[in-house]
């Protein structure tokens, strides 16, 4: 393994982090304005909820950064780290391989006499 599939596989992990960083920050910003929106003369239980849960993603994405970080720091140094994660299931559904279908015939020798 040389180092340019290292920085390819780190490119791909930091891509696929930021891409569901970004994707829940727009779930949690599209839910917090529907909701504004719609009940935006009540103030309610639902309100709250949605600010605890607008809290947690919050805090949810600020982990998902730390750790993207620190993975990427130290996935140069550790081909354990590499060879496990390309040996994940989650690595075979990233870049799945094609899938080549051949026909097969088989021949039978006739028998004679």
């Amino acid at each position: 393994m040389n180092r340019l599939d290292l920085l390819a596989v780190q490119g791909t992990l930091k891509s696929l982090l930021q891409h569901h960083s970004s994707k829940a920050s727009i779930l949690q910003c599209s839910a917090f304005f529907t909701v504004q929106l719609s009940h935006s003369y009540m103030t309610t239980g639902k309100t709250i909820a949605l600010t605890r849960w607008t809290f947690v993603g919050k805090v949810m994405s600020l982990l998902l950064n730390m750790l993207s970080r620190l993975v990427i720091t130290f996935l140069p140094r550790s081909k354990h780290l590499l060879i496990s994660w390309l040996q994940s299931p989650s690595a075979v559904i990233l870049e799945p391989q094609k899938i080549r279908s051949d026909t097969v015939s088989t021949v039978s020798p006739s028998i004679s006499h």
